[in-house]
């Protein structure tokens, strides 16, 4: 059995839906989102599969999504979508004193396996059908690299999100 892993780190915040700790609270990390590739036999140049496809496939449609994002379920989106949208504007109204305007490239706005970019008042949000958690986060990845990647040669063995690396890291892995 071949195996080959890739990964790629995402800066976001998130939010847990009704969270009796601490993370109930606005909070944000480095993430490292990891997925693990196996197959018995290679293909005709020597791979499980090319590290370009997962990159391509999984790693940055993830990054593009998340990257400097506040990650939150959709039913807190729902819930603060209006107050989102003034503290969107607020922040980009930061820029007019220092550049004169505050319009800039806004955050390219996809839908990925359940999850979305919206842009309330110009923020970057990223808002997935469930609250998430490093587990959840995990378990969409898993089954979003499985939709991508798996046919009858390679499956996809892990998802794997480390919420935070140092000082110890603590990680969260899917599989089926």
């Amino acid at each position: 059995m071949y195996t080959i892993s890739k990964s790629i780190d995402i800066d976001f915040s998130h939010h847990v839906h009704g969270h009796q700790g601490a993370c109930i609270n606005l909070h944000g990390h480095t993430w490292k989102f990891e997925v693990g590739l196996a197959a018995n036999t290679l293909d005709a140049e020597g791979f499980v599969i090319d590290f370009k496809l997962l990159k391509q496939r999984v790693l940055e449609p993830c990054h593009t999504l998340l990257d400097h994002a506040l990650a939150v379920a959709a039913e807190t989106y729902e819930q603060i979508q209006e107050e989102l949208k003034g503290i969107g504007t607020a922040f980009l109204e930061t820029r007019r004193p220092i550049h004169g305007r505050i319009d800039t490239a806004e955050p390219v706005s996809i839908q990925l396996y359940g999850a979305e970019t919206r842009l309330p008042g110009g923020m970057k949000v990223a808002v997935f059908p469930f609250a998430p958690t490093s587990e959840r986060l995990a378990k969409w990845l898993y089954e979003l690299a499985d939709a991508s990647l798996s046919d009858e040669r390679v499956k996809v063995t892990y998802g794997r999100v480390y919420e935070t690396l140092h000082p110890v890291a603590s990680i969260a892995e899917y599989t089926p």
